[in-house]
Parts: structure tokens; sequence; C-alpha cells
């Protein structure tokens, strides 16, 4: 591999150049698998980015320039053909499950915490919002109410 370039225009010229060449189908899209009348075509997601800079040193004797990239990969499903029957078959994601289990218990958190408040006034029928604090007794029922 050749030095890369110093002049910071052509270093980001050169820092594309490079990535570009590893982008493209075979980032994403395996080579196709075939056995018992079945194709399969491995998928993954690819992300890449890159950045550089240059210029001249705070005190003015000199001057750099610098960069770097990188991407990753991360397989996502795959594309099933069998027949005349094409399908892409998705990975389940584990994070996001984890992140369905822990908004579900956050949800059922609340509910509970907001039952447990509601069920002190006793009626069955409290709002959050009653207005009454914790310690406060019941009010006593209204004058001429039957109950």
């Amino acid at each position: 591999m050749s030095d890369p370039p110093h002049d910071p225009a052509m270093l980001l010229d050169h820092l594309a150049s490079s990535i570009g060449d590893r982008v493209g189908a075979g980032a994403v899209f395996g080579p196709p698998v075939s056995g018992d009348g079945v194709t399969v075509i491995p998928v993954a997601r690819a992300r890449f980015g890159f950045g550089g800079g240059g210029g001249p040193s705070p005190d003015g004797h000199g001057e750099g320039a610098g960069g770097g990239g990188g991407g990753s990969t991360r397989p996502v499903g795959f594309i099933e053909m069998r027949g005349d029957r094409v399908r892409f078959r998705r990975f389940p994601n584990p994070l996001a499950f984890v992140a369905g289990v822990l908004l579900l218990l956050g949800v059922a958190a609340l509910l509970t915490r907001t039952a447990r408040r509601c069920g002190r006034c006793g009626d069955g029928g409290c709002a959050a919002d009653c207005g009454r604090q914790d310690d406060a007794p019941a009010p006593p029922d209204e004058p001429g109410t039957v109950s």
C-alpha cells in the first residue's frame, strides 16, 4: 500500500477511493449457496464513513494532515429462491427484542404505581390527580347523602 498524500484535499480523495473500492454489492450480498432446489443469498447491512483534515500547526512552523475511516457489517437475513418463489427472510434482531421487553416492563411499572396511588381513595374511581396527600384520611361523606 502506498503512503497517503499530505495535501488535505488529495487525502480525502484517497480515503474516499480506498473505502469506495470496498463498498459494493459484495459488502451487502454474499455469494449464492445452492442445494436441494433452493438457492440462498446472504444479506448484510453495511455502514461506512470516513473523515480527514489538515492545516498549519498552531505555532505556524509546519503543517499536517490526517484522516481515517471505518465500517461495520451485520447480517440481517437472506434471500431464499425456491422454484419461481423468491422471498426475503429477516434474522431476528435481539436488540429490538430487549428494547421491547424493557418498554413493556416500564409500562407495567407505571400502571402498577398508578393503580396503587388510585387505590388509596377507596372508591375505585379515583384519578391520579385527585389532590389527596398520601397520609390524608378519606373525606367524610357529605351530609344528607346516603351511602
